[in-house]
């Protein structure tokens, strides 16, 4: 027969790392949100130096977000397993008709959906402020290959218009920037 104390400290065991999964989902919450709103600063600032291939670097908030979203969807299902172990470690302990068991699993079915939902806004924003970041590059400097911005290397442009600046036109990125 078992010790009644061993399903006792699984169950603390099992909700300490409940716990800790918790808050290492909050924390990757709040480092992804922060690392795309860097990357995002750092495109739009150092965007009139961006040409050619320089611009997929608005993939970059895509990136993380993904990523993000993607190790937060492990996480939830390690948490998953550990509400029904919980779950059934709470029905072994205090009984199946106790108000009081099952309240982690409660508690995280509570918060899944709200997780999800924010995450799922998160990538779709960022997917999109990236998608009209590089939509507005690639107007300002069309082209893949070609130097699109109109800075030749060693020609003396004094008297030749590039193709990405006109008289009166604003440098690239400041358009996004001024609003």
């Amino acid at each position: 027969m078992t010790e009644p104390t061993l399903p006792k400290d699984e169950y603390a065991a099992l909700h300490a790392e409940a716990t800790a999964c918790m808050a290492e989902l909050a924390s990757l919450e709040r480092v992804c949100i922060v690392s795309a709103a860097v990357v995002f600063a750092w495109v739009a600032a150092n965007s009139q130096s961006l040409v050619g291939f320089s611009g997929l670097v608005w993939a970059v908030p895509v990136a993380v977000a993904v990523l993000g979203s993607l190790k937060a969807l492990a996480i939830g299902r390690h948490l998953s397993a550990l509400g029904r172990s919980l779950g059934e470690l709470e029905v072994q302990l205090h009984g199946d008709g106790d108000r009081a068991s099952r309240q982690f699993g409660r508690r995280w079915r509570a918060r899944r959906g709200a997780a999800a939902a924010a995450w799922l806004l998160f990538v779709g924003l960022t997917v999109a402020g990236s998608t009209l970041g590089y939509l507005q590059f690639r107007t300002e400097c069309p082209g893949p290959l070609v130097n699109a911005c109109g800075k030749d290397d060693g020609a003396d442009d004094s008297d030749q218009e590039g193709p990405g600046m006109k008289p009166g036109s604003l440098p690239s990125g400041a358009r996004w920037l001024a609003g």
